[in-house]
């Protein structure tokens, strides 16, 4: 089952894909991208479900298979491991530790583009 999107008219689903699965030392960061996505949310003052699963979960498909091609690529041009890497309803927003305003911004990205005609009258 693949996570992280949403219905037309929800809320959008968030998934942070942890590597403490693997490496536990990376467990302060992926809580540190958690609190950022949390600050974002609140700030934007979105709803969302925030979901964190391992990165080994998501490379035997919780995510669908492009997403797992891009990171491992990621790491493999930069040499750096990307995680936590932050999702919003399916697509990365970041390697790492996010911002708090490039959440923000793809946050209400996201919900603009999910409005319909009906939500702008």
């Amino acid at each position: 089952m693949q996570l992280g999107f949403r219905k037309k008219g929800s809320e959008p689903g968030i998934i942070i894909i942890s590597g403490s699965c693997c490496i536990p030392g990376m467990a302060p960061f992926d809580e540190q991208a958690k609190n950022v996505v949390e600050q974002a949310l609140s700030e934007a003052d979105v709803k969302a479900q925030i979901k964190i699963i391992p990165a080994s979960a998501a490379y035997f498909g919780a995510v669908p298979k492009e997403v797992m091609t891009k990171i491992i690529t990621e790491f493999n041009q930069s040499g750096r491991m990307p995680l936590p890497a932050v999702l919003i309803n399916g697509r990365i927003i970041s390697y790492g530790v996010p911002q708090v305003e490039d959440i923000k911004t793809a946050l209400l990205q996201t919900m603009d583009a999910g409005k319909t005609k009906e939500d702008t009258k």
